[in-house]
């Protein structure tokens, strides 16, 4: 695994090195003096932005801050890190906070070299043309990480260049809705720029730009609906479709399909999935699993009688640790079943784009069973795991049904907690947690609590960071 460390003020400044798996990213020197024609090629500097995907963050903490902080895991393990986010009770040198904050300040500097240099780099391999995708995918590419920070802290500093000076390195943190523009901005940049299809679904297209601009506009602190709507729309003219059969979403035989907006490409030996390590028998011996599916998880898809959806989300194992929840046997993630650390990784997919959809046209009111109401969306969904029509009808019952099936329907790929913050429903869903013996667990959350304070080291090596 990666074991990367990073301030924003020392990690904007550190250039070269992007697939090491030990670097010292500790250079404290400005690069105003680093030119175009001193560094590698652009597709080069383009692969290096797109590598940060395999770490830490992007294989495994993703779903730590997603599913465990949330009500589909239990922390598992003996990580004080992740139980200490799965307790609520996370403070600034947390181990995971303190290295997903650098990763993804890293993963930005990195776009940010892309954004800064490839304008100018005199490349005759290099057409225009090209020029124009690579500086299209850098900066959805940032867009992506700056979601992922904004959702994970409340405000967060914004780096858009290569600094050429010391007080370059020192900034402030910015407010929610600053940082959301940031975010459309770059991706309304990225979107006449990047192809249509790519070689894979590894690749940054129009399909994810337009699949991130639905879940910026509903997840920003003032939802914009009609936009929501709009790009979900434009997703789905680009050809995307759910395919008929859910399990195999999660067989290497059917990666990269119709469903498939976006999906980071695992070989199992440089890209490695590192939650196939984590959640299934690549390791089984005594080493105690992490992120455990919870039993509010396990009721709600026994509640639904959703056994399609289950059986490939979960599996049952006998172990040789005693967990904190369940008697044998215990529970595991199924969704990355390779045991070689092959399994892709969904980034984005159309499923979650037509929950999307139908969360959109609830708010704007429009409810039906038709291509034009909530309903008819939920149902596709619904559909295609065998289940009855939903049987909400009215606003309020609807918020509620597309939130059980995006929980069903998304499990353990990075969604649930995003979608509770969204929806206000965190602190109660959380508050009313349960054990196997109907006992509460006492979470205490309170609208604090759902986000991370910044890293400790940060704040130190910064001083204008609170600023």
């Amino acid at each position: 695994m990666k074991k990367t460390t990073i301030y924003i003020t020392a990690g904007i400044l550190a250039i070269f090195g992007f697939q090491s798996c030990e670097k010292d990213f500790l250079q404290k020197d400005p690069i105003s003096s680093a030119l175009p024609e001193q560094m590698n090629t652009a597709e080069g500097l383009l692969q290096g932005a797109y590598d940060n995907l395999y770490d830490e963050y992007y294989t495994m903490d993703f779903l730590v801050n997603s599913d465990v902080m949330a009500d589909n895991c239990y922390a598992g393990g003996d990580n004080p890190g992740m139980i200490s986010i799965d307790k609520y009770d996370v403070i600034s040198t947390n181990s995971i906070l303190t290295r997903d904050w650098d990763y993804l300040y890293t993963d930005i500097k990195n776009c940010n070299i892309v954004l800064s240099f490839v304008p100018e780099m005199k490349d005759p391999n290099l057409t225009d043309e090209r020029r124009n995708e690579i500086l299209g995918e850098a900066s959805a590419l940032r867009a992506w990480h700056y979601f992922n920070l904004i959702r994970t802290w409340k405000e967060v500093p914004i780096v858009t260049t290569v600094p050429s000076s010391v007080e370059g390195m020192f900034v402030s943190k910015k407010p929610a809705e600053e940082v959301y523009a940031q975010i459309i901005s770059d991706l309304e940049f990225a979107l006449p720029k990047v192809k249509t299809t790519g070689a894979n679904k590894g690749v940054i297209t129009k399909g994810v730009v337009n699949a991130l601009l639905a879940k910026v506009y509903a997840q920003k602190p003032n939802p914009d609906w009609a936009k929501v709507v709009q790009y979900c729309d434009a997703v789905k003219a680009l050809g995307y479709d759910l395919v008929p059969d859910y399990a195999s979403l999660y067989q290497t035989s059917g990666e990269n399909n119709v469903e498939s907006i976006w999906e980071t490409q695992n070989d199992g030996v440089v890209h490695q999935n590192w939650i196939t390590g984590m959640v299934t028998p690549w390791m089984w011996g005594d080493w105690k699993k992490f992120a455990i599916p919870t039993h509010n998880l396990v009721k709600a898809f026994n509640d639904e009688g959703d056994n399609v959806r289950k059986n490939a989300s979960i599996r049952y194992v006998n172990t040789s640790w005693n967990d904190d929840y369940w008697t044998q046997p215990v529970p595991v993630i199924n969704k990355y079943p390779d045991p070689d650390g092959k399994s892709n990784t969904y980034r984005l997919r159309y499923a979650d784009i037509v929950l999307l959809k139908a969360e959109a046209l609830t708010e704007l009111n429009q409810l039906s069973d038709t291509e034009n109401g909530a309903q008819f969306y939920v149902n596709k969904v619904r559909n295609r795991v065998g289940l009855a029509k939903t049987t909400a009808t009215t606003q309020a019952a609807l918020r509620l049904a597309i939130e059980k099936e995006r929980q069903l329907e998304l499990a353990f790929e990075g969604h649930r907690m995003y979608d509770l913050i969204r929806t206000n429903r965190a602190v109660a869903v959380m508050n009313a947690q349960k054990d196997g013996n109907n006992n509460p667990i006492t979470y205490n959350v309170t609208d604090a609590k759902l986000y991370f304070p910044i890293s400790q080291k940060e704040v130190d090596a910064n001083p204008n960071i609170n600023k």
